[in-house]
């Protein structure tokens, strides 16, 4: 070992380190550039209560179909992506929401039931019409060829470097208590959801995502720990510094990408009612609805199911 290397505080860069971040130039070269301004759109073009509208839809489909965590962020993906470079009629954006849906399906290589598909989204559109808008987004989007790197994506790459970093410094039971993978998730398709952040580039997002759940979770724990953490957390903010850097990320764009995060959690937090909801129309047979009048004044309210 070189005598100047002794002092050193930062490790050595490995095998492993030098892989991730491979992974991490191979997402933002794969990153669209197209970003749909929805302030900006003409009256007849999809607006952006429509869109939220829609994304509400594609979390629907995948609760209802149990698909994996994956399909849901590739729909939503290729719904904003086409949105940024098509003009796209209002009329027409259920059979788009669907297409997205199917062709995401496809590509995680999850199998579903095209007729029960479009039946359960209520898009008010046939299977053929479904295969035609997905062979055109298909087309658009250059499915076909090229690598698309998703916010879920990002996000991945971004929490393996997190992870390498405090192995390295052996502060994984920290990193493991502020970030839980399967609550990111959840949590950052509440922001998909949302037009205000599902604006902003996928490593815009999943970056400012992670800072805002490491600030929520310190400011949760007991005041008299910030100075056992303070060590810790020096490190993680550097390499979140550095990544900004690297990603070569807006310092404007990134403080406005975190208020609307702060806005559309701390909201989902306080558990307050959406205002984009699935409207679903209950289709029935004459003797199940015949049954259903003796007995519609005799129910009971359900519980309400926690979201974990």
């Amino acid at each position: 070992m070189d005598k100047h290397s002794k002092g050193r505080s930062w490790p050595m860069p490995d095998a492993g380190i030098k892989n991730i971040i491979f992974k991490l130039e191979e997402a933002l070269s794969n990153e669209s550039q197209f970003i749909c301004n929805y302030a900006e759109r003409k009256p007849w073009e999809v607006t952006m209560s429509a869109r939220d509208g829609a994304a509400h839809v594609l979390r629907f489909l995948k609760v209802w179909f149990d698909a994996p965590e994956g399909v849901f962020f590739s729909a939503v993906y290729y719904l904003d992506n086409f949105l940024a470079r098509m003009k796209v009629q209002e009329k027409f954006l259920p059979c788009l929401t669907v297409s997205c849906f199917n062709l995401a399906a496809q590509n995680h290589g999850f199998k579903i039931n095209t007729s029960h598909l479009v039946l359960l989204s209520q898009s008010k559109c046939s299977v053929k019409d479904m295969e035609r808008m997905s062979a055109i987004i298909t087309e658009k989007l250059n499915l076909g060829s090229l690598t698309n790197c998703n916010h879920l994506d990002q996000l991945q790459v971004f929490m393996d470097i997190f992870k390498y970093i405090a192995v390295q410094f052996k502060i994984q039971g920290l990193l493991n208590r502020m970030l839980q993978w399967q609550q990111l998730c959840t949590r950052l398709e509440i922001l998909l959801c949302d037009s205000s952040c599902a604006a902003f580039k996928p490593s815009v997002l999943a970056l400012a995502f992670i800072h805002f759940e490491m600030d929520r979770f310190l400011s949760k724990e007991n005041p008299k720990k910030s100075n056992y953490y303070s060590t810790e957390m020096f490190y993680i903010l550097a390499v979140m510094i550095e990544l900004q850097t690297l990603c070569n990320i807006n310092s404007s764009d990134y403080k406005t990408c975190f208020e609307n995060i702060t806005n559309v959690l701390k909201e989902y937090d306080r558990r307050t009612k959406t205002t984009h909801c699935q409207k679903l129309t209950w289709r029935f047979s004459i003797s199940t609805l015949a049954l259903s009048k003796f007995s519609q004044n005799y129910y009971s309210m359900l519980n309400t199911i926690t979201e974990e």
